[in-house]
């Protein structure tokens, strides 16, 4: 262990106000292990219950099922330093900022240790899902469907916890015995919905969907080849548009070294990542008003903004659809086993997958004119 860690996390479920719990918020131990839930992990700053309920009230808010149980968390980080713990996991997988703040205290034995309050949130969350009422393995089939009934709704810290709660799981079945072909298949039972993160891309076993402004500086501090590559683009298109600024000539060539548009990605079969170049446009986030509103959670849950882009419309939409078929499939498996069917097919979420698909190309791969051009001129 890296040094002393007096971290610790507390677990609370939504409930209706009452005397005794004047806020809506009731502490609890665990989770059942037989019931279909959201977990709501909220961002850093969530380290009072107030915090905590708020963002479980986002996430229910966005919920067409009122009724679904939403717990959230608490964060104590004690002496742990969040910033430099989720650094050093993103060097662990060689995706860390080399030239960020943190990285500069990250010592070797970081990036393999686990803070004890996300230790403490496994036991009472995923691990009493794979284990019988003799604390032994569980079959197969029960874990499965126990799995089936979480969902975790994850925001920038969350989604960083919810990584490492994968690591905990994967240790875990390990060690009560389950082969490696059926860890594989318990982890895509587990549902992770995660907005801002800012966890390592293409690592992930757990069936997770990601949601990203391009614009999120915090996001974007994750560094893989293809991310650089996106943001070397986005500069580039940038520059351009800024020369061409009035030339309406230039702008109808269609000469522009990046297409812009709500698109996705999948680093693995399981990870899906969508992607906008902006939730709201230049003018709003330089309002000091909305300082860092792209890396907040509430363009991406509310279903009405006047100042959101189109795509950042689109990307709502995405979001809150994903979630509310991901709950409605947790809730379905209290009473039957059934594996999550494949979204893009899902008639709330097929058009919006196509159009993800049709601007993969141009989002990430496309030559403009400009951009051959300038290849000509090199050679």
């Amino acid at each position: 262990m890296p040094e002393t860690d007096n971290s610790h996390i507390k677990l609370g479920l939504r409930v209706k106000k009452s005397k005794e719990h004047p806020l809506g918020w009731q502490y609890v131990s665990a989770l059942p292990k037989d019931k279909a839930c959201i977990i709501a992990l909220p961002g850093s700053s969530a380290d009072n219950s107030r915090k905590a309920n708020g963002f479980a009230k986002m996430i229910q808010e966005t919920l067409d099922d009122k009724t679904l149980p939403i717990y959230s968390v608490e964060y104590d980080y004690g002496n742990r330093l969040f910033r430099i713990d989720r650094e050093a996991l993103l060097a662990r997988y060689g995706q860390e900022d080399k030239t960020g703040t943190f990285i500069k205290y990250v010592k070797e034995e970081d990036k393999t240790y686990i803070p004890q309050y996300i230790r403490e949130l496994y036991a009472q969350t995923i691990a009493p899902r794979l284990r019988d009422d003799s604390n032994n393995r569980t079959s197969v089939k029960q874990a499965a469907q126990r799995l089936n009934m979480l969902v975790f709704a994850n925001h920038c810290q969350g989604s960083t916890v919810a990584f490492q709660l994968e690591r905990l799981m994967e240790a875990d079945m390990q060690q009560l015995g389950y082969p490696e072909k059926t860890r594989d298949y318990l982890f895509k039972q587990l549902h992770n919905i995660s907005v801002a993160p800012v966890t390592p891309y293409g690592i992930s076993k757990t069936s997770t969907c990601k949601f990203v402004s391009l614009d999120d500086d915090v996001a974007m501090s994750v560094h893989t080849p293809q991310i650089q590559h996106i943001l070397r683009r986005k500069r580039e298109h940038q520059r351009f548009m800024e020369g061409i600024r009035g030339n309406e000539t230039e702008r109808r060539a269609g000469n522009k070294p990046f297409s812009m548009q709500f698109t996705m990605f999948c680093p693995t079969g399981n990870e899906t990542v969508f992607a906008v170049n902006n939730m709201y446009p230049a003018e709003i986030q330089q309002d000091p008003d909305y300082e860092g509103i792209e890396h907040t959670f509430s363009p991406y849950s509310d279903k009405e903004d006047d100042d959101r882009t189109k795509q950042g419309d689109v990307m709502s939409r995405t979001f809150r659809a994903v979630l509310n078929q991901t709950a409605r499939h947790a809730k379905q498996n209290e009473s039957e086993f059934t594996e999550m069917p494949n979204l893009s097919q899902n008639p709330a979420l097929a058009s919006l997958f196509k159009i993800a698909k049709n601007n993969r190309y141009n989002f990430i791969t496309a030559e403009t004119a400009l951009m051959k051009a300038r290849r000509g001129r090199n050679k």
